[in-house]
């Protein structure tokens, strides 16, 4: 009975993840060459995507946003979320943000990126630094 109630639940846990859709993003170091990372993105409700972004080994105790890029035909950049986009990191430079998104809106961007603030104003654009970034083409495309 046991082995009844665990493949039970591997395949609604299965069918539940087809059904909704998540997809992983890995996301790459900028000015940080050892940064760990990844988004994931996962469809909630009707047309609605959480994204769930999670990263080691920034600089600890600081300030990142974060940002949904397009760089073709011409570089237009929109915060990801509400509010100023941001999370501050730990003392380990571990971090995590979320947001929930229209899943057209995400559709329409190229690039997820993280920036450091390092003044730790997420208003200040200037002297920002990449910190991860994501190409969420390919996210798309797997979806499709």
């Amino acid at each position: 009975m046991h082995n009844l109630k665990t493949i039970i639940f591997a395949f609604c846990f299965t069918f539940t993840s087809a059904v909704l859709g998540a997809d992983t993003l890995k996301l790459d170091g900028g000015v940080f060459d050892n940064v760990d990372g990844s988004a994931k993105i996962e469809q909630v409700k009707d047309g609605q995507n959480k994204v769930t972004i999670n990263l080691d080994n920034l600089k600890p105790n600081s300030l990142y946003t974060v940002w949904l890029v397009n760089e073709k035909p011409e570089m237009s950049m929109t915060g990801l979320g509400s509010g100023n986009y941001s999370f501050q990191t730990d003392s380990e430079g571990n971090g995590t943000y979320t947001a929930t998104i229209n899943k057209g809106e995400l559709a329409k961007w190229q690039v997820l990126k993280v920036v450091l603030h390092p003044d730790g104003n997420p208003k200040n654009m200037k002297n920002i630094k990449s910190a991860a970034t994501g190409d969420l083409t390919k996210v798309q495309r797997a979806a499709e």
